[in-house]
């Protein structure tokens, strides 16, 4: 019996392109799976991510971000954070429409992929790691 080939979802994420993660970062959020978008994304992009959703949820519950601030020394803040804004993600039900343009070599451990959110032209950048492309907001920063 020969082994089948992997399906798309089953391929190691360290073989991902940068243009497949761009896709699965968005089904994780869309499905609030903090878990999956943090496996795609360097800890400090992350924290920018929960920073930004965070502080929507701020608005509406006193104390959060106090907490936020604390979550990226205090592992049991991180924990709360992530469950709280795992379930604020869920609730939205957001399911853009993702559109891949081109994917942008900007050095041999860069990328910058451009795509369409619901018709409004996008990147994001991408920086590579030993475990593979990950999403590196400062990656487009001039040095």
């Amino acid at each position: 019996m020969q082994p089948q080939s992997p399906l798309p979802e089953e391929i190691a994420e360290h073989e991902l392109l940068p243009e497949s993660i761009v896709m699965r970062y968005y089904e994780a959020m869309a499905a609030g799976d903090l878990q999956r978008v943090k496996r795609h994304m360097l800890p400090s992009s992350y924290h920018m991510t929960l920073e930004a959703y965070g502080l929507q949820v701020a608005f509406r519950q006193p104390g959060f971000r106090a907490l936020l601030e604390r979550s990226e020394a205090d592992a049991s803040a991180l924990e709360e954070v992530e469950r709280i804004l795992a379930e604020a993600l869920r609730q939205k039900k957001r399911h853009p429409r993702i559109v891949w343009l081109e994917t942008e070599v900007t050095g041999s451990d860069r990328r910058t992929v451009h795509y369409k959110e619901d018709g409004k032209t996008k990147k994001l950048y991408f920086s590579r790691t030993d475990r593979g492309w990950k999403i590196d907001y400062k990656a487009g920063r001039r040095r």
